[in-house]
């Protein structure tokens, strides 16, 4: 069991998480539109000068590579937001999507309950509770 985060860290492992997946999905979104328009411009061309036996020969496995490069910068995607994604000191889970956004609304894991980030909950007030002074009387 290792100390729980605190607001920075916590806030800046999320920062790095949230900048990686951004800059992939970028890479990716790229990637994919030039090599499906690229596969658009070649089947155009080929209708009009290779015979239909001869396209599909080769039509087919760039297909199938298209396919497998958009799967590959998926998973590097997804690998990397995990890798990058903060951890649960009492448990080890890694915090991502509604885990980690509940993390940084209570603090807590919403698998163990255990302590993610250390701060002094004294210094705010809690959400929906007044603090004295903030009446007008």
């Amino acid at each position: 069991m290792t100390e729980p985060l605190t607001r920075g860290a916590f806030n800046q492992a999320r920062a790095a998480a949230t900048l990686a997946s951004r800059r992939d999905s970028r890479i990716l979104a790229v990637v994919s539109v030039a090599l499906g328009v690229f596969q658009l411009i070649f089947l155009r061309w080929a209708d009009a000068h290779l015979e239909r036996g001869l396209k599909l020969s080769i039509a087919l496995p760039a297909f199938v590579i298209y396919i497998t490069v958009v799967g590959v910068l998926l998973w590097r995607m997804e690998r990397r937001k995990r890798s990058l994604a903060p951890i649960c000191p009492q448990c080890g889970a890694k915090l991502i999507g509604l885990s980690e956004r509940v993390a940084a609304a209570t603090g807590k894991c919403d698998s163990c309950g255990g302590i993610v980030v250390d701060e002094d909950h004294a210094d705010r007030p809690s959400v929906g509770r007044p603090t004295p002074g903030s009446f007008s009387e």
